[in-house]
């Protein structure tokens, strides 16, 4: 149970980081971004040289890569989300983009919900078009970028058509973890693990290389140290649901990850960080966390 609690705490720190440095305006949040990438690569690097298997995994690598590749796309919509409809309704979009391989692969390989995963798809839409509805969070107007400030403008059909965008890069990413499953034989996965992260934050890691050699722009400590530390979740999150998997069955670490996660981000960014929701995104979070339950349920 352990496990689980940090896996919560560590990839809810993801988005609360962003969502603290637009706070702030002080930083540049894109510049968070690619040193995570760039930090968690760094990082998977030796387990992957302590772990290397005798025989590389293409599926792995290919899985992995096109993972990365959304990864690092799906971050500046990621930022613009947060920015629009705030840091808890972020979250919801991210956690509910399970819908997408749902629908993928009932439409593409006939692979038919349960009565109650249909259940829980209505309520997921649901709760999507709450918080697509709801208008750009007033408290954050402005933000660092490239060094300079900018003002959130533009017209309010925007708000559905970033949150639809996000959803959709991140449904891809999950997608690109079920190809794993299918591309590696299931006696091989636990060994071709390290070669899939390392693909995937390899990929992010180099355009993000590329974005700061471009940008030219001197990196202040505090992003540094917020890059890495968001990184660091990165690589610590996807450890611990490792572990909480070796005692938990996944229809039970999933989708109390997912609510957790939810749950966590809302609490700090209402608490700590400033944000405010009106009483329909509430019901849309809620309208989440059981939608989280009953998709992950596989009977």
């Amino acid at each position: 149970m352990l496990a689980l609690i940090f896996q919560i705490i560590f990839s809810s720190a993801f988005t609360l980081l962003i969502k603290w440095g637009q706070v702030r305006k002080k930083e540049d949040v894109l510049t968070f971004g690619a040193i995570n990438y760039i930090v968690a690569a760094l990082l998977i690097l030796p387990v992957f040289l302590l772990n290397r298997p005798e025989k590389l995994s293409m599926g792995a690598i290919y899985a992995g890569s096109s993972m990365g590749l959304i990864y690092f796309v799906a971050y500046f919509l990621a930022v613009s989300a947060i920015r629009r409809v705030g840091a808890a309704s972020a979250s919801v979009v991210s956690v509910l983009s399970i819908l997408f391989p749902i629908v993928l692969f009932a439409v593409f390989f006939n692979e038919q919900p349960n009565l109650t995963q249909i259940i829980g798809i209505s309520l997921a839409l649901s709760a999507l078009t709450l918080i697509s509805a709801q208008k750009p969070a007033k408290q954050d107007v402005s933000y660092q970028v490239a060094g300079r400030t900018e003002v959130e403008s533009g017209p309010s059909w925007t708000v559905p058509l970033v949150l639809f965008s996000f959803f959709l890069l991140c449904g891809l990413s999950r997608v690109a973890q079920e190809a794993f499953k299918h591309l590696v034989e299931l006696e091989h996965q636990a060994e071709q693990r390290p070669t899939f992260l390392l693909s995937a934050f390899g990929m992010a890691a180099l355009p993000s290389v590329a974005m700061l050699l471009f940008r030219r722009k001197k990196i202040q400590p505090m992003e540094f140290g917020v890059g890495f530390a968001m990184g660091l979740s990165n690589i610590l999150q996807t450890f611990f649901i490792l572990q909480a998997l070796e005692f938990f069955a996944g229809f039970i670490v999933f989708p109390i990850s997912s609510a957790g996660g939810v749950v966590l981000v809302t609490i700090v960014a209402t608490r700590l960080l400033g944000e405010r929701l009106n009483g329909r995104t509430y019901v849309g979070i809620l309208l989440s966390v059981i939608a989280l339950f009953l998709l992950n349920s596989s009977g």
